[in-house]
C-alpha cells in the first residue's frame, strides 16, 4: 500500500519525467559530440533549469538543516555542474563524452530513484 498524501500523488511521476528529460538531453548532447551537429545549441541552456532547481532546493534545506549537513551542499554542488553544463555545451566547447555520459546516468538514476520511492 502506498502512504503518500494526495498532494504529493503525482510528485513522483513529475521526477521520473525530469529524468527522462534528462536521459533525451545527455542523448542529444552525446549525437553532438559525436560529431552531428544540432542546429539549435540554445537547447542545452535547458540545463539551467535543474540547476537553478538545486541551488534554490540547497538553500530552502539549507535554512531547515544549516550548512553544515551534507544535503544542502550536495544540491548546491549539483546545481553548479548542470550549471557549467549548460554554459559549455551551449557555448560548443568540446567535453567529450563525460558530459553526456553523465547526464543520461543522472536521468537513470532520477528515474529509478522515483520508482522506487513510489514501490515504497
Amino acid at each position: 500500500m502506498l502512504a503518500h498524501s494526495s498532494k504529493d500523488a503525482y510528485r513522483w511521476l513529475i521526477s521520473a519525467f525530469g529524468g527522462c528529460v534528462l536521459i533525451a538531453l545527455g542523448a542529444a548532447l552525446a549525437i553532438d559530440q559525436l560529431g552531428y551537429p544540432l542546429p539549435y545549441r540554445w537547447i542545452f541552456l535547458i540545463l539551467l533549469l535543474p540547476a537553478a532547481s538545486a541551488i534554490w532546493d540547497s538553500i530552502r534545506v539549507a535554512r531547515i538543516l544549516g550548512w553544515r549537513s551534507i544535503q544542502p551542499l550536495s544540491r548546491l554542488i549539483a546545481g553548479a555542474i548542470f550549471a557549467l553544463a549548460g554554459v559549455l555545451l551551449s557555448l560548443r566547447l568540446n567535453t567529450g563524452l563525460i558530459l553526456p555520459a553523465l547526464t543520461i546516468l543522472l536521468g537513470l538514476a532520477t528515474v529509478v530513484r522515483a520508482v522506487l520511492n513510489r514501490i515504497d
